[in-house]
């Protein structure tokens, strides 16, 4: 077996902690006690410290973060790092030598080394946030790094999905991607795992090593945090912020932002356990059209290159004797806004044409000997795994893809990626299995993203995958949370699981909504997992069809009028869920956030678990209980809050027993908040914003509210890049009358914008006062009389109890005062 130098490292570093751990068989201690500074020097802009066990060395890569590396040896090991992408920045050091430690001071960043015992000290702002333990270990089971934790109230979140509920204080959990069939909550493992951590302290520590590892946050010892790993170079990083934003948008400088999706990703993705035949699809695209669901996509599982479910994955190839004619088909489909989605397998099951041929090519992983590796226990079938990290087998995997990109596939569904089946004794050509487990799906991904820059540069991708690694996001990965039981546990686990991933840099992990394993045909369950789904960053309707269907035709007639009134409502939300993708590429923020991400000063908003913000301005509170009629919700104090659908206006920092039917649930919007909205379509290829509803909800007389809107062609995907993007920025502030004052600019533009808009104003919230006017860019407006549609004027609706104006917005600022007559 061929073996770079690469992976002799990576041999000796798992061989030593295997060794020790073969010396007894079981864990008997540390290799030594505390550590001892001796002496140190810069170099480079990296601080280098000689303890007596080791080397470390400490780089600053901007004033908010810093890497930590550890060393078994006074002399680095060259390693690189499959997370970051980020260079450190050219910046002012200041290294203070001190009798009792070492002081890094980067701006509001001060690392302290402690130097006898050696340990590490992170502040900021003068603040202490996290202090080493031990630090550095090796014990005859693992390396790994231990800190401190104090006895305050300091709570942790992120790891990738976990559906645990919900600060992960108090649990051991295992870096390793791994599914977990039918899972439900209190699930602490799935599919996707990152080891990065957000504090409640506002800072965050990824622990950059792709091994086998687990991260301990005091299950083990109470106030010890402990990472560790099978092998690999002990390091992490320690990014610092003023509030979670900031940490996020610091985390995607880092590792990466995740790029611009495709428009039509945003909208209702129909998926099933799985479509059989040509005949099979063709009637469901039909049936949804014909029911009047908004469909954007339909995705096609493994039954379009083979007949069962076993003996056939890895072949890549229609079955024409189940789908004739797929190039027809999928065209067809796309004259009516429909795009393919196939499902794809790294697996190849060992009696098809294509194993031959890999195995003669050399793409697969292999044994100890050098042959190749056949997975005899694989549920599918006795299969061969592709070695993603091959460049034969990268290149062999592509050609696959882009022949199907050429019949007319709009997308991909990854599936399998953690891969699912991958024993300890298998080799990778850069190491063994659980050496490269972790980044496996990582390099899937970024072998399909670095190929459609190269030979689809106009097309942005969507790559529907389970697994990944931390930095993934950059490689337009739409993670979902893996086989979840459909049943009211596993609705339940998708609050915590979607939320975790989130903070974890990953803006669109979503769920089978309705749920995939077991259960039955449940109206209740599937309406409320569509209810949520609907405001998730994904809407992907899935399930095996064994046991109940995916699509709401299928559903009784209250069900699909619910169903189809979310999904219509969702379409409806576009400009601000488009907005939110904006965000997600430019700051790094998730679409689904955590109550505190957005109010971090109100401790009850670490304590909710059960709600969340869909972006800033909407909280959402599904119903999680079959037959609940009454949803207690939380609402954050310092803002007042409006129910959606009745406009009614509520204080915050208050819990309320909302009263909920099937039909319904809590939705309430921020005051001061701008929601911008247009008619829904039945795909988003004939979205327009031409013609754009402005929601404004009135806020607090001092504030100044403002919402930025962003639009362009929704195909090019350096769009942001390249300034082909325009803004559409809204203002509120209140003269000194106590009067609303708008105004609307737009910033920058693209080469189809708009060049007017039809706008129609609603004020939520500024009660009725028949003396009420409005003036716009300095003439009166009209009133008028009737909700016809009407170029420029005014009406109040007295049944909605909503302002209503008017008017049209071409290139130049508009401006709205409130008046009296």
């Amino acid at each position: 077996m061929n073996l770079s130098l690469k992976n002799i490292f990576l041999f000796l570093s798992v061989f030593t902690f295997s060794a020790l751990k073969s010396q007894t068989g079981t864990v008997t201690g540390y290799e030594w006690g505390n550590r001892k500074y001796i002496s140190h020097y810069l170099v480079n802009g990296i601080l280098n410290i000689k303890t007596d066990h080791g080397l470390v060395q400490a780089i600053p890569y901007s004033p908010k973060i810093v890497e930590i590396k550890n060393f078994y040896g006074n002399v680095p090991v060259k390693d690189s790092s499959d997370a970051v992408i980020m260079s450190p920045e050219n910046m002012e050091i200041t290294v203070k030598d001190e009798p009792e430690n070492l002081r890094m001071i980067l701006g509001s960043l001060t690392v302290v080394f402690n130097k006898n015992p050696f340990s590490i000290i992170f502040y900021y702002n003068d603040e202490l946030l996290l202090p080493e333990e031990r630090g550095f270990f090796i014990r005859n089971d693992s390396a790994g790094i231990r800190f401190k934790l104090d006895d305050s109230e300091e709570s942790f979140y992120g790891l990738g999905e976990r559906a645990v509920d919900f600060s992960l204080r108090g649990g051991k959990y295992r870096l390793y991607n791994q599914a977990n069939y039918g899972y439900v909550s209190g699930a602490d493992f799935l599919n996707y795992s990152v080891p990065l951590l957000v504090s409640s302290k506002k800072y965050m520590l990824l622990f950059d090593n792709p091994e086998k590892g687990y991260v301990d946050l005091g299950k083990t010892e109470k106030n010890i945090m402990e990472f560790g790993a099978v092998g690999g170079v002990m390091k992490y990083f320690f990014i610092a912020g003023d509030d979670f934003k900031e940490l996020s948008t610091e985390w995607g400088k880092l590792s990466g932002m995740q790029p611009l999706p495709p428009f039509w990703a945003l909208g209702n993705l129909q998926s099933r356990m799985g479509y059989k035949s040509q005949k099979e699809a063709d009637s469901i695209v039909t049936l949804m059209r014909e029911n009047n669901f908004p469909l954007d996509a339909l995705i096609i599982d493994l039954f379009w290159f083979g007949d069962s479910l076993k003996g056939y994955m890895g072949k890549l190839e229609w079955n024409k004797r189940k789908w004739p004619q797929p190039g027809k088909m999928m065209e067809k489909f796309k004259d009516v806004g429909v795009k393919t989605v196939l499902i794809t397998e790294p697996y190849i099951i060992d009696t098809l044409k294509n194993f031959y041929t890999g195995d003669s090519l050399g793409i697969f992983t292999t044994d100890s000997t050098g042959k190749t590796y056949i997975n005899k226990d694989f549920y599918f079938g006795p299969a061969g795994l592709i070695d993603i990290f091959k460049s034969v087998a990268g290149r062999w995997f592509w050609e696959k893809y882009k022949n199907l990109a050429r019949m007319g596939v709009s997308g991909w569904w990854g599936d399998l990626g953690e891969p699912e089946y991958h024993p300890s004794d298998e080799y990778h050509v850069n190491g063994p299995a659980d050496a490269v487990h972790n980044v496996y799906a990582h390099y899937w991904h970024k072998m399909l993203y670095e190929n459609y820059r190269q030979f689809y540069p106009g097309i942005r991708l969507f790559n529907l995958n389970r697994a990944g690694y931390a930095g993934s996001q950059r490689y337009s990965v739409f993670p979902w949370t893996g086989d979840v039981s459909r049943s009211w546990g596993g609705l339940k686990a998708q609050i915590p699981a979607l939320l975790h991933a989130g903070l974890s840099g990953l803006p669109y992990v979503h769920s089978d909504a309705g749920g995939f394993a077991g259960g039955k045909k449940d109206d209740e369950l599937y309406t409320r997992w569509l209810q949520f789904a609907c405001f998730t960053p994904i809407l992907r309707p899935h399930g095996d069809a064994f046991t109940a269907p995916s699509e709401p035709v299928f559903y009784s007639e209250q069900t699909q009028k619910i169903v189809r009134k979310y999904i219509k409502l969702r379409y409806s939300l576009l400009p601000y869920i488009y907005s939110m993708s904006a965000q997600a590429t430019l700051k790094g923020y998730p679409l689904m956030r955590t109550l505190f991400f957005e109010f971090p000063d109100d401790w009850m908003a670490f304590e909710t678990k059960d709600e969340y913000m869909f972006g800033s301005n909407i909280l959402v509170a599904p119903v999680l209980n079959p037959g609940q009629r009454i949803r207690t919700v939380y609402l954050p104090r310092n803002n007042k809050w409006y129910n959606y659908f009745t406009n009614r206006k509520m204080p915050g920092g208050n819990e309320y027993d909302i009263p909920v039917k099937i039909d319904n649930i809590p939705l309430f919007v921020k005051a001061g908040s701008f929601l911008p909205v247009v008619k829904p379509v039945s795909s988003t290829d004939y979205y327009s914003d031409s013609v754009l509803t402005i929601k404004y909800y009135v806020g607090d007389d001092e504030s100044r509210d403002h919402y930025l809107m962003y639009s362009d062609d929704r195909k090019e995907p350096d769009a942001i890049k390249n300034g082909n993007f325009e803004t559409l920025m809204f203002v509120q502030k209140k003269n000194e009358k106590g009067n609303l004052e708008f105004m609307f600019s737009r910033i920058k533009g693209y080469k189809k914008m708009p060049r007017e808009r039809k706008i129609n104003l609603e004020i939520i919230g500024l009660p009725y006062n028949k003396y009420f006017t409005f003036i716009i860019n300095g003439k009166q407006m009209e009133k008028i009389k009737t909700k016809k549609p009407a170029d420029n004027g005014y009406l109040y609706d007295e049944q909605r109890k909503v302002w209503l104006l008017r008017f049209k917005w071409g290139l130049n600022d508009v401006f709205i005062t409130q008046s009296l007559k």
